[in-house]
């Protein structure tokens, strides 16, 4: 599949959504499974037995927390006539399994116009094909534990909606890893990214951003009114940062101070600079300065398969966000040689 599938969904409630998304995409998430349980035997010596018995122990906080994600789950596993704990396992992929590999850039700017949100969506050469789709869940009724009716969301198959990028009537978000090689039971990362889309302002985002995370991560965030967020959230204490012109995030923490040698890579370091180096070249911003950014090979911010390092992640979509127009516009692969199309809210 060499492209990312669209699907509008209505749905009265969680339940229903997921049942409708699980339908729509039972041969691609059935083959995801199948893959993935490969790959984690060959690449990573898991058996996938285990790996369920392991993604199980973090039912009761996302019962607890999240009882409607759940619930959308369980309609997603019998839409797609696949089994609920195998689901679960790819929710809980990245506590589960450390893949070591490069990924994700995030580069917020202000224009004339309103902030954007550029993110690369780097990954495993393996979901190249097969590895996202986009929804909107359009008004069916009062949808959400917090009534949010409406959400466009670029998502993992197998995967609720909004595991890597999403927007609602408010704001929009992304996701970056910060490497910490550890994780505890709490609520899995896939979740909390779900469960942003039904926030309606930054005290609702920040509170799930927040909550008994599981693993250390980082969220940038971009208000409808221009404001731009980013949070790096880590065992114990957490950092904010708000940006007038510009933020960039890529793997590592910002702040010194909370650099490992686990967390810090050299190439996120590099990617992270040249995104700077390129917006502290410009006198203004626009989108085109964000495609430029998300395009460019210099650092490898815009990722192709490298043959010496057959781990190392790949570009398998970049997304530029506009939470003011309410649009986002998605490029399935590398942008450098891949067109965006547009998408509203």
């Amino acid at each position: 599949m060499n492209h990312i599938p669209f699907f509008s969904i209505k749905a009265k409630d969680n339940f229903e959504f997921g049942l409708k998304l699980g339908q729509k995409l039972r041969l691609q998430i059935k083959k995801r499974i199948a893959d993935n349980k490969k790959f984690y035997k060959k690449e990573r010596m898991k058996d996938f037995s285990e790996l369920i018995k392991t993604a199980q122990k973090f039912l009761p906080d996302i019962s607890k927390y999240y009882p409607h994600l759940f619930s959308e789950l369980r309609g997603m596993s019998e839409g797609a006539k696949v089994d609920f704990d195998e689901l679960l396992v790819l929710m809980c992929e990245e506590e589960l399994l450390d893949f070591r590999v490069p990924h994700c850039t995030n580069v917020a700017i202000q224009t004339k116009n309103g902030a954007l949100l550029g993110h690369n969506e780097d990954w495993l050469p393996a979901y190249k094909n097969n590895g996202l789709y986009l929804v909107k869940w359009e008004i069916g009724g009062k949808t959400g534990q917090n009534g949010q009716q409406k959400f466009l969301a670029l998502s993992y198959i197998g995967s609720l909606a909004g595991t890597s990028s999403g927007m609602n009537e408010n704001f929009c978000y992304t996701a970056n890893s910060i490497d910490c090689r550890r994780f505890r039971y709490g609520v899995p990362v896939k979740f909390q990214l779900r469960a942003l889309l039904d926030a309606k302002n930054e005290k609702d985002a920040t509170k799930i951003d927040l909550k008994d995370s599981s693993i250390s991560t980082n969220m940038v965030y971009v208000w409808k009114n221009s404001k731009i967020l980013d949070i790096e959230d880590y065992f114990g204490h957490n950092e904010k940062f708000y940006a007038d012109k510009f933020l960039v995030h890529t793997n590592h923490p910002i702040l010194k101070k909370d650099r490992t040698k686990a967390n810090t890579k050299a190439e996120s370091i590099r990617r992270y600079n040249r995104a700077k180096e390129i917006l502290m070249d410009k006198k203004g911003y626009d989108r085109k300065i964000l495609k430029e950014i998300l395009s460019d090979h210099k650092a490898g911010i815009c990722a192709h398969l490298n043959k010496l390092h057959s781990d190392y992640g790949i570009t398998i979509a970049s997304v530029i966000m506009n939470p003011k127009e309410k649009n986002m516009e998605i490029c399935w692969t590398n942008p450098c040689k891949n067109k965006y199309k547009k998408y509203t809210l």
